[in-house]
């Protein structure tokens, strides 16, 4: 049987949402990985000094992409970890100004680090890039055009170019050009990546700089000059100014592309794994087998909805980094209203911290199929957020993930195969 198989895996971690996936298309013989890594919140914590590594990171299995949901100290670990021992052939990046990494840095050195890579990295991203022998890789600044429906399904990388008013800025900031990019999508092997940036303005960044500039009576804005009193300053101004927007976030919808229900069938399988589970997004190494047993073995959703030629299939993720919803929600709604009927899962922004909510994100027309609200469970994550969502569609699941437990979300989609007639 042709078939493509696609499998989610969600990290069972305190700190982050940490996402391997991959999908593999039988009949070709094709296979796509990829990571979506986001930490949640900034605070900087005792189980820094780790390297970043991840149980579901593939095992050093080359990665196809690696997205960055957020500008973070543990995205940035996970980043470099992959790029040693993964092969990392495609890297999203959200841009990010000098001022904040900055400040990211300098939280960083205060709790005590000796990983001199990761400073290098936060200082100079781009350059660190330039030499880190990834193929490809994409800073991401502000969004492209949305889209409304598919005009072209081939394989490619589909980011548009920035204008030149953000490049010039962000030349001004940085000291050198960046080839910074809008936000847009990929296509790989009949699977969509669909990307959408959210989070501080440069030019308020920029006009924070120019005020500080002018309110210390400083001649020229110069980071390494400045003593530690001045430091300190302007990091409680910053902080004052910028803390409640956070680092810009990534936010990214993943899902197989060209499902139509009429002529698709498609299993969905949603389990709790643990440790013990040793499970694994890389589909060709077991040859799916590991999707079968655990339709076998375990409860699945079968995605029905055959009504009408135009139907399409729950089967995509809705991945939300650290996003404020209360200041972007109209925005990301608008961006991502084309793929709203093929949400199966969504990440709940920030470990489901209530700043990071709004009620209008669980305004979902599911009619009767399940979807997922995935969220690491954390001591800020808000209970009235769970009861709220809840509340809103008894259909919706709520997957709490701790250091113990984690989340698998497996299927598999064949055309429909036309029944044959006895003759009479």
């Amino acid at each position: 049987m042709d078939a493509r198989l696609f499998r989610y895996l969600f990290e069972n971690t305190a700190r982050a949402i940490v996402m391997t996936g991959c999908t593999w298309d039988k009949g070709a013989q094709e296979q796509t990985r990829y990571a979506y890594s986001s930490e949640i919140g900034l605070q900087i914590t005792n189980s820094q000094n780790g390297n970043g590594s991840s149980q579901m990171l593939y095992g050093g299995r080359p990665i196809d992409l690696f997205v960055m949901g957020n500008f973070s100290i543990e995205d940035t670990k996970r980043l470099i970890y992959a790029i040693h021992y993964c092969a990392v052939k495609t890297v999203i990046i959200p841009y990010v100004s000098p001022i904040q990494r900055f400040f990211l840095l300098q939280t960083l050195i205060s709790h005590g680090t000796d990983n001199n890579e990761v400073i290098e990295f936060i200082r100079s991203p781009y350059l660190y890039m330039e030499n880190s022998g990834v193929k490809r890789y994409y800073f991401v600044y502000g969004n492209g055009n949305t889209l409304e429906k598919f005009n072209n399904m081939y394989d490619g990388y589909y980011f548009e170019s920035q204008d030149n008013e953000i490049l010039d800025l962000i030349e001004e900031m940085e000291g050198y050009r960046i080839p910074v990019k809008k936000a847009g999508y990929i296509i790989e092997n009949r699977m969509l990546f669909y990307f959408g940036h959210f989070g501080i303005s440069l030019q308020m960044v920029r006009h924070f700089v120019h005020h500080y500039i002018k309110s210390c009576q400083i001649g020229k804005f110069d980071i390494q000059k400045f003593d530690d009193r001045q430091m300190k300053k302007m990091l409680l101004v910053y902080q004052k100014e910028f803390a409640d927007s956070g680092m810009d976030s990534l936010t990214m919808f993943c899902s197989p592309i060209e499902v139509i229900a009429s002529q698709t069938d498609c299993v969905l399988n949603t389990i709790v794994i643990d440790k013990d589970d040793f499970c694994h997004a890389d589909i060709q190494s077991d040859d799916g087998r590991c999707t079968l047993k655990c339709l076998l073995y375990n409860d699945y959703d079968v995605c029905r909805c055959h009504r009408t030629e135009a139907a399409l299939l729950r089967a995509g993720l809705l991945l939300l980094g650290n996003i404020k919803l209360s200041r972007h929600l109209k925005d990301l709604k608008m961006r991502y209203r084309f793929v709203e009927n093929q949400i199966r899962a969504i990440t709940l922004p920030n470990g489901g911290h209530f700043n990071n909510w709004d009620i209008g994100l669980a305004d979902l027309n599911v009619k009767k199929n399940i979807v997922f609200w995935i969220c690491p469970l954390q001591v800020h994550t808000s209970d009235k957020v769970l009861r709220e969502i809840k509340s809103i569609n008894a259909r919706y699941r709520i997957v709490g993930l701790n250091r113990e437990y984690g989340c698998c979300i497996n299927g598999f989609l064949s055309e429909k195969q036309e029944p044959n007639l006895m003759q009479q």
